[in-house]
């Protein structure tokens, strides 16, 4: 049978009996010293490890610093793909050609014009053509 009073430990208080003043003390004191304990394993581990960093050389925290970064751009760099594929997929089957595209291929050929007039032959030639003109 559930729910007798004879089921029921001798210092758990029934449903509909108030805690009394003592009990509630005493809930609050073993919370109190759970935070307690859970606060001092914290400062014990931040102890521990400001002591590995000072121990540790500094080579081997710039490693763990640098991979960390490297790992940081590789999840970030796979997180851009992952929401860019739908977007280049849609503007891809679209069709949209010209716009952007056109202007950068006419763009870079104009770059690629320059650098080929500032080749040394190009120079020479140009500088030739000048003194032949006094």
């Amino acid at each position: 049978m559930t729910g007798t009073a004879g089921d029921r430990s001798p210092s758990a208080p029934a449903a509909y009996e108030p805690i009394s003043r003592a009990e509630e003390l005493e809930d609050d004191a073993l919370l109190a010293g759970a935070v307690a304990a859970g606060a001092l394993r914290a400062v014990e581990v931040a102890a521990v490890v400001f002591l590995g960093v000072l121990i540790c050389p500094p080579v081997a925290v710039l490693l763990v610093l640098v991979l960390a970064l490297f790992v940081a751009a590789l999840v970030l760099g796979l997180l851009a793909a992952v929401v860019a594929a739908p977007f280049l997929l849609v503007h891809h089957f679209r069709g949209h050609h010209g716009g952007h595209l056109s202007l950068l291929a006419h763009r870079l050929r104009g770059a690629v014009r320059a650098l080929i007039d500032l080749l040394p032959h190009r120079i020479v030639a140009d500088a030739g053509k000048g003194h032949s003109g006094r």
